[in-house]
């Protein structure tokens, strides 16, 4: 009789974790299917024909701590399409070096991503440009605070630049107040 209450543990066992994987392949599959999807939706990416243009820059602080490196955003350069903001950012060290950057964040799962770096006044595509999680650490973290402050308005694009603009210009001088 303990064999047969045996047998049928296991099998009970054995059906259940044949279950989970079948869960969990499809989960795995509808996955992949949702990273193939957007991927296919993203909207294609414009390079600048310009580079920003230092008298056009708006500066930003994203936060009280950020005292070394300067930004910039080019209010010449953003766009949004499909709940994606994409934008141009100048980042400044006090020794005068500078890296610019075209980036996006996508507002309904805020998400960023690097697309390429001017190098000599043409742009280079990054060789590593995935969708990153948007980490709320970090004292230079520009995407966090250009997403919450003026790009998202919760899981969704702000679509008026006039507003993003207006919008980063007001926190930034009102912030540390």
């Amino acid at each position: 009789m303990p064999t047969y209450f045996f047998r049928i543990a296991c099998f009970i066992i054995a059906f259940l974790f044949s279950q989970n994987s079948l869960s969990q392949s499809r989960l795995f599959q509808d996955l992949s299917e949702l990273n193939s999807t957007e991927v296919k939706i993203e909207p294609k990416v414009e390079f600048p024909k310009t580079p920003p243009q230092g008298k056009d820059l708006i500066p930003f602080t994203p936060s009280a701590d950020s005292k070394t490196l300067q930004f910039f955003l080019d209010p010449k350069n953003i766009m949004v399409v499909q709940n994606i903001v994409q934008y141009v950012v100048v980042i400044r060290s006090p020794e005068g070096a500078e890296q610019t950057l075209l980036a996006g964040i996508n507002c309904s799962i805020f998400l960023k991503r690097t697309y390429a770096s001017l190098q000599n006044g043409v742009w280079q595509v990054m060789s590593d440009n995935e969708w990153r999680p948007i980490s709320n650490l970090g004292y230079n973290n520009y995407q966090a605070y250009l997403g919450r402050r003026a790009f998202c308005a919760g899981d969704t694009a702000n679509s008026n630049i006039s507003d993003i603009i207006f919008r980063l210009k007001d926190n930034d001088q009102n912030r540390y107040r």
